[in-house]
């Protein structure tokens, strides 16, 4: 069997390699068909803003090529690249239909060409960016704080106004719709102190109106004071006297025909509404705008002067009166 296996080796030799150039050739030259992902990029300037629809960059591309290239594809990462052209002259907003070409394939081996694109095409609009100053709303709040406390006074502290860069005409429509940007909502869960938070950033996403939401960018950070305090109570003082606010022409015409004195009903920080009496107050309405066109009862709401700070009534308090208008004479 040696002998046998040991006569013309040479021969044997060249079948062997042979064989192995007749499958590496075959394997070149056998077309295979293969679908993979891609994303789709948008190279632009820093001064314009780009969004797409579908806004999902990710392609399906159904290529073909040699076997062995087309099973080289999972260790490449395979781009689709879209360049904005030169907007230097851009005034405006503008859309354009990209369709999209096996030109703009990177990192595609040579030999794999690509027969179809899932989508064909993207909707490119491309916005030139402006930059302007907003002024800063107090921030909202996020949770409840701690048991028995509430949040009070919400502050910026410092900084009147921020950098916002975006496009330019949405911050156009910022300017004539909105009195400032949000910072972001500030949490306090559980609080039962004030506290200043110093590094609050600015809301990016914009709510124009009820269907169109927008993307600005803020740098600046904002300082911002949340005040924490022991929740307001409710309070009745009874046996509040009303009186009549008139000029001296009117003083004795007008008659307060709903109850008086009357229980006002107040709130405030419990250790302060719960001290307060009728005697603390000046309760009236103010009457010296109106004139006695007829005898018919009217409104007014009920003004309060005394109140001490951080306490208000609970709600409006309408007080009806009527003027007393002096009988006919006959001549």
């Amino acid at each position: 069997m040696w002998r046998t296996l040991l006569q013309n080796w040479p021969m044997k030799l060249l079948a062997l390699g042979l064989a192995v150039l007749v499958w590496m050739y075959a394997n070149s030259v056998v077309i295979k068909k293969e679908k993979i992902e891609a994303s789709f990029d948008v190279v632009h300037p820093k001064t314009v803003s780009v969004t797409m629809h579908p806004e999902s960059r990710t392609v399906t591309l159904y290529v073909s090529g040699p076997s062995a290239a087309i099973d080289d594809l999972p260790r490449r990462r395979i781009q689709i690249v879209y360049t904005i052209p030169d907007t230097d002259a851009l005034r405006g907003d503008y859309t354009n239909k990209v369709p999209l070409d096996e030109k703009m394939v990177r990192n595609l081996p040579a030999r794999v060409q690509v027969d179809r694109f899932d989508p064909p095409d993207f909707e490119v609009t491309v916005r030139p960016l402006a930059t302007m100053h907003f002024p800063v709303n107090p921030p909202q709040t996020v949770g409840k704080p701690a048991a028995g406390y509430e949040v009070g006074r919400r502050e910026i502290i410092g900084t009147a106004s921020v950098r916002v860069t975006g496009p330019a005409e949405v911050l156009k429509k910022m300017k004539e719709s909105f009195k400032g940007v949000d910072p972001e909502p500030v949490h306090v869960t559980n609080r039962s102190a004030s506290f200043i938070d110093a590094d609050q950033r600015i809301h990016t996403t914009i709510q124009l109106d009820n269907t169109t939401t927008e993307q600005i960018r803020c740098d600046d950070l904002v300082e911002v004071y949340v005040e924490i305090r022991r929740a307001h109570a409710t309070h009745v003082v009874k046996g509040v006297p009303i009186s009549v606010l008139a000029g001296p022409d009117l003083a004795r015409e007008v008659e307060i025909t709903s109850d008086n004195p009357i229980d006002l009903s107040v709130e405030g920080p419990p250790e302060v509404v719960g001290a307060l009496t009728a005697e603390d107050f000046h309760a009236f309405i103010d009457v010296r705008k109106r004139t006695p066109d007829s005898d018919l009862p009217f409104f007014e709401n009920l003004i309060v002067h005394g109140l001490p700070e951080g306490v208000k009534l609970s709600k409006d308090v309408p007080v009806t009166a009527k003027f007393k208008l002096p009988e006919k004479t006959t001549p």
